[in-house]
């Protein structure tokens, strides 16, 4: 991987020293791989985070950013633990990541741990559901996009941020480069680490005791080097994101006394682009071409306290390698009328020692879209997507979003959506030894929006109210269930509905030299299995495990001259477990996290002090492990 990392490097620096052909484009272009929101992507199907919640959060994992500032439900080990989403009611593998168009999820798992994923390596980072994220396969939740994006003519880019925190918590993340008039070359690096040590109170021994977290420190570090040239009517782009993440996995509450386990992760890869894009007077053509490579190693040992013979020895190592090919076009046709227009090619290969040989699965997908306004206040888009895995159709899926300006309502808006997805199963369901299921299908879903959006503006005031429900509906969810052979097997067994409520408000104040911005998020979900299997062992209509009914957060930020303060609430609602009633599968209760933070400017330097978990609240958002009470963390930031 280091070796891949050094010769695309290598690579990029040749092509620094080509002459930039002269041009008739601007020089202040906004360099995007991939645009987060499509102008025909009505708002109330995505949301894009803005730059104060970017910059408050920039030097935390993308775990953290969700959970404090999105309807996105996270189910998090801790600190330096696995981190995954919950959208819309659906499981980690129903949220799809994408980093400049490229799908994030491994092929073996079929998911992304939010917790190695750093904000800082991201420069936009927006969100989508319903039918906005038709143009994938997969994203039956949603789908989580990460944007990398370069400006010309800005000169000598450094930026320095360095944190200290409790538990000896330590990170480093460092931004140069230059931004000329034609090319703009960036590298941005970072290292972050913790003893991750953290007392807290044992709920799972009797009687409780308060204990300090072991074998749980954990170090992280990645390169990403960036390159970008301006070429007469086109644009240039390469990217390497490169990391390694190692961490130590503490025992559950009720194993803390058996000191004769070792358990942890190493995980690493090197993700490559490269593209081209060329413009002309009514759209734009662009060539994308990605090279991932990924290795995760999980390593559990446990050995008999008096015997010193081994109870339990696992050693999974899984090696995979993506090729992602990818032509987009974007074309106006008549009036607001646009074309959208992709065709991509995939290819997966996993070797693993938990398959009997190499895996591989080739994906071909064509891609149509049409948007525009029928008439005054109405928008209209609609979109074809059709797939073929391995030489196999998947058929066609169609989506449909239609949205109005009430005219007797100003700054009312109405829209609908329609959307049909399906995710493939992973190879781990299809191949893992024992019990993989070669003869799985893939789930299917269909899904309904309604929502309304309310939105004033002055000069000094501004507020975006969002509202609105879902239905949606999966046939063919799959769940891994036992056997009688003593092992586990994936089933298409579930027919899962979910349905909800999600409210979005975002209000910004300008006044007598003080900026104040609120932004807040509350979700209402109700997910259930309504499947015969279901009806059977008794839990048809019942909330699925760790989806809480109840989610929500609140940001407020102030700003006065030099200062600046804000306070961050995560409210989480009740969550099963398991469908058991017995105590140690027992539902998790409601809990409220308070986080503090006070900064000030000196020249082109910020210093803050941030507190988190203010008020020192003892919770578990996963049964058995352990959360962090009330911890400090300084921050400095130097930009030039």
């Amino acid at each position: 991987m280091i070796k891949k990392s050094v010769l695309l490097l290598f690579f990029m620096a040749l092509l620094s020293g080509l002459s930039a052909q002269d041009t008739v484009m601007l020089q202040s272009v906004e360099v995007k791989a991939s645009r987060i929101i499509p102008d025909f992507v009505k708002p109330l199907l995505a949301r894009k985070f803005d730059s104060v919640v970017l910059s408050t959060t920039s030097t935390s994992s993308l775990s953290d950013l969700l959970i404090q500032h999105s309807p996105v439900f996270i189910k998090t080990f801790g600190p330096g633990g696995l981190s995954t989403a919950s959208f819309r009611g659906t499981t980690a593998s129903h949220t799809l990541v994408l980093w400049n168009g490229f799908k994030l999820n491994t092929p073996n798992l079929g998911q992304v741990d939010f917790s190695t994923i750093p904000v800082f390596m991201a420069d936009d980072i927006g969100l989508k559901w319903g039918s906005g994220t038709s143009n994938h396969s997969g994203g039956l939740g949603g789908t989580v996009d990460l944007d990398n994006s370069l400006k010309f003519g800005k000169g000598l880019l450094l930026d320095l941020k360095q944190t200290y925190g409790s538990f000896n918590t330590l990170g480093s993340f460092v931004t140069v480069g230059y931004s000329g008039k034609k090319h703009a070359l960036r590298l941005r690096g970072y290292r972050n680490s913790s003893d991750n040590d953290f007392k807290y109170e044992n709920f799972a021994v009797i009687p409780t005791q308060t204990m300090k977290q072991q074998n749980a420190d954990f170090v992280d570090y990645g390169i990403m080097p960036e390159l970008t040239f301006m070429l007469k009517n086109c644009i240039l782009s390469l990217s390497s994101w490169n990391q390694v993440n190692n961490r130590n996995l503490p025992p559950i509450m009720p194993n803390v006394f058996n000191v004769s386990t070792k358990e942890w992760t190493k995980d690493g890869f090197s993700r490559n682009f490269i593209s081209l894009k060329t413009f002309w007077n009514t759209g734009n053509l662009q060539l994308k071409s990605a090279a991932f490579w990924e290795r995760q190693q999980y390593f559990l040992l446990t050995r008999n306290p008096v015997t010193d013979d081994t109870v339990t020895h696992y050693n999974s190592r899984n090696n995979s390698f993506v090729l992602h090919q990818i032509a987009e076009l974007e074309q106006s046709l008549w009036r607001t009328w646009k074309l959208n227009a992709k065709l991509q090619w995939d290819k997966e290969q996993v070797k693993s020692n938990n398959y009997e040989d190499v895996k591989r699965r080739d994906m071909l997908s064509l891609y149509a879209a049409v948007g525009g306004q029928p008439f005054e206040g109405g928008d209209l888009r609609l979109t074809l997507r059709y797939d073929r895995v391995d030489k196999k159709s998947m058929g066609v899926f169609p989506t449909a979003t239609f949205s109005y300006d009430l005219p007797f309502a100003k700054g009312v808006n109405l829209t609908l959506g329609y959307s049909h997805n399906y995710r493939n199963p992973t190879l781990n369901d299809l191949y893992w030894f024992p019990g993989g299921n070669a003869d799985l299908l893939a789930e299917n879903g269909r899904t309904g929006d309604l929502a309304l959006k309310y939105t004033f503006k002055n000069d000094r005031f501004f507020v975006d109210f969002r509202t609105g429900g879902y239905l949606s509906k999966v046939k063919n969810w799959i769940q891994w269930v036992p056997t009688s052979y003593r092992f586990w097997k994936p089933e298409n067994v579930a027919l899962v509905f979910a349905r909800g409520i999600e409210s979005h408000i975002e209000t910004s104040l300008q006044w007598n030299g003080w900026k104040w911005s609120l932004s807040g998020n509350y979700v209402f979900t109700l997910t259930t299995d309504e499947s015969a299997n279901a009806a059977l062992h008794g839990t048809k209509g019942k909330q699925l495990i760790y989806i809480p009914k109840h989610h929500g957060n609140a940001f407020l930020f102030v700003q006065w001259r030099t200062w600046d303060a804000s306070y961050t609430i995560e409210a989480t609602g009740s969550r099963n477990t398991s469908f058991s009633t017995s105590h140690f599968t027992r539902a998790l209760v409601p809990y409220w996290v308070h986080h503090l933070s006070i900064g000030k400017k000196f020249g082109k330097v910020h210093v803050e002090l941030r507190c988190n978990n203010l008020t020192d609240k003892a919770y578990q958002n996963v049964i058995w492990r352990a959360m962090p009470g009330r911890s400090f963390e300084i921050k400095v930031h130097y930009r030039y």
